[in-house]
């Protein structure tokens, strides 16, 4: 079970229970507890807008003033607490080189730093598309990219989220990577076509046509049973799918949460695996499945994009679609199968659009120059405004608020991001704290909201036969957001380490420890001046190793995690 302690001194934490086991507990009734109103926690939640102002030829106009701003929530008008004008600028990151010391943080450039993420959703992305979708970012990496210009390639498959290029390398050398890239032919998500050409029948219910007052054959119910188990397979297939796609997004959030600014996220992809409705911003139902059981893992991806002030720029890779005849891999079109593919293709048309509006970035589809998106993406995050106001906690009612941006200038084109959600699930942290400790462990992407260190320290023999005992440091920046003054100088913190093999084996469980503590002023006083450490060690084998190291603040649901490699002789 996990271990929980009181902080023992000013500034480091002595792990005298290093070894205890970190399990990860099953979801509680407060987890699923209705949501119809919200019970928020102590902190004040300040919710920030990064709002883009431009001419109506796309520059930004620039010199504008608090004043000039109306932001309205669900049609109310918010008090602006905060106000910045930010002209971002194209500089490079570089990682820490002593050899020892494995950081979470990048150094390099002014504090606005401008941050391009593309990520290639191999999932959702028929293999004809991804090979599509290739060719257009290589046009333009080789005609458009700044080679300054942080720019990261990640692709999502069914193992999860991988990284081709991160930030600090040339951008030239992600062109050559991209070449290297190979497609995935076996999406998870069937589309109609492939439906059809299994089972012969567009039907979404699985009634193959048969006429209900019909009495059935039993071939006629063999049929239908064995149409029934594929259409059920591919909704078993479209919840993988979704969430696989919920947890790439949540995984790249989370990597880009401590990066001050706007980001963009260009994701290329034949579509989501859902639609979504406009007016709610909740998952609509697909087919025969209400994907109720899915809703808050997709409203907490909600919650991290907006914490991370992403913006999302979804990219139909398809291009420019003209046709809703059959393939030559359908035996047997039903009668509405043109209709049906017409309507499916809007219906991902309008998820596109939709997703992309609530994050204050922009949908490209339906076109066969893709190349446009990538440059917006990048242009849309060199100068906007940031605004920012404090949620009204008297309002309690959980769901999706409306966000709406105004200014006082003729002739100007505003965008923001169109809302949030406000559920239990969002404002809670417990209620996400399994997940993302577990997300973290698991994920190639270094988390970034909580600045973190990990430096290896003494390797000894161990108590264990064939075992060395392996000494390590967890050190966090000095971050008064760690501590709630609002509780008697609050602090919860866990600590949790996983020691992996090269082939991405776990060797154990995870090991941690849960901090808590009501700090005196002059405890307050060093972690603010000199940050946290946190010593533990694990016994292990001799070997080749990669050790995540995770902590997280459990008030606030900040998570930061690092990996580093370890050679155990």
């Amino acid at each position: 079970m996990t271990t929980r302690r009181k902080l023992s001194c000013y500034v480091t934490i002595i792990a005298a229970l290093a070894y205890s086991i970190f399990v990860f507990a099953k979801p509680t009734d407060k987890e699923k507890e209705n949501n119809s109103e919200v019970k928020f926690t102590s902190r004040t939640e300040l919710v920030l807008i990064p709002t883009l102002v431009t001419d109506k030829s796309g520059n930004h106009i620039s010199g504008l003033k608090k004043e000039d701003f109306t932001v309205l929530e669900n049609g109310a008008e918010q008090k602006i607490a905060t106000f910045e004008e930010i002209a971002s600028d194209a500089h490079r990151f570089s990682r820490p080189r002593n050899p020892n010391e494995f950081s979470n943080s990048l150094a390099g450039g002014p504090s606005a730093r401008r941050i391009t993420l593309i990520v290639l959703d191999l999932i959702n992305t028929p293999f004809v598309d991804q090979v599509y979708a290739r060719k257009d970012l290589l046009k333009y990496l080789t005609q458009s990219v700044d080679q300054r210009e942080p720019t990261a390639l990640y692709t999502l498959t069914r193992s999860g989220i991988h990284v081709v290029h991160d930030f600090t390398t040339d951008p030239r050398v992600l062109v050559a990577a991209l070449h290297k890239v190979k497609g995935d032919t076996s999406h998870i998500v069937d589309s109609p076509e492939d439906v059809e050409a299994m089972t012969g029948t567009a039907s979404p219910d699985g009634s193959a046509g048969v006429d209900p007052g019909a009495v059935q054959s039993e071939a006629d119910r063999l049929q239908t049973m064995m149409e029934d188990a594929e259409l059920n397979f591919q909704s078993f297939q479209q919840r993988l799918a979704i969430t696989y796609t919920l947890q790439g997004m949540q995984q790249v959030s989370q990597a880009l949460a401590g990066f001050p600014g706007r980001k963009s996220l260009i994701w290329a992809s034949g579509g989501f695996p859902f639609s979504v409705s406009d007016n709610t911003m909740q998952l609509a139902p697909a087919g025969r499945d209400s994907l109720t059981d899915v809703l808050p893992m997709y409203e907490h991806t909600w919650q991290l994009l907006n914490d991370a002030q992403i913006a999302l720029y979804p990219v139909d890779v398809k291009g420019l679609q003209v046709s809703t005849a059959p393939s030559v891999a359908v035996r047997n079109p039903g009668r509405n199968y043109a209709r049906n593919m017409s309507w499916r293709q809007m219906d991902t048309q309008s998820t596109l659009q939709t997703f992309a509006s609530m994050t204050g970035g922009r949908a490209y589809y339906n076109s066969n120059d893709l190349v446009k998106g990538f440059r917006d993406a990048v242009h849309d995050s060199a100068e906007y405004y940031m605004l920012g106001y404090y949620l009204d906690r008297s309002k309690t009612k959980a769901g999706w608020r409306t966000l709406a941006v105004k200014v006082k200038r003729d002739h100007v084109d505003v965008r923001a991001r169109s809302g949030f959600f406000v559920t239990n699930a969002t404002v809670d942290p417990e209620n996400s704290r399994n997940s993302d400790i577990s997300s973290a462990l698991q994920s190639p992407l270094d988390y970034t909201s909580i600045a973190l260190v990990a430096r290896w320290n003494k390797i000894e023999p161990g108590k264990e036969p064939g075992k060395k005992h392996v000494s390590y440091e967890m050190h966090l920046a000095p971050d008064a957001a760690l501590i709630n003054d609002a509780e008697n100088n609050h602090v919860v913190l866990d600590f949790v380490v996983l020691a992996k093999t090269p082939e991405g084996k776990t060797v154990d469980r995870p090991v941690g420890q849960q901090v808590e503590a009501h700090l005196t002023a002059e405890k307050v006083s060093a972690i603010r001046q000199k940050g946290v450490a946190y010593n533990g060690a694990l016994d292990l084998a001799p070997g080749e190793y990669t050790v995540r190291f995770v902590v997280r603040d459990d008030l606030s649901g900040r998570i930061g995690s690092v990996g580093a490699p370890l050679t155990v002789e």
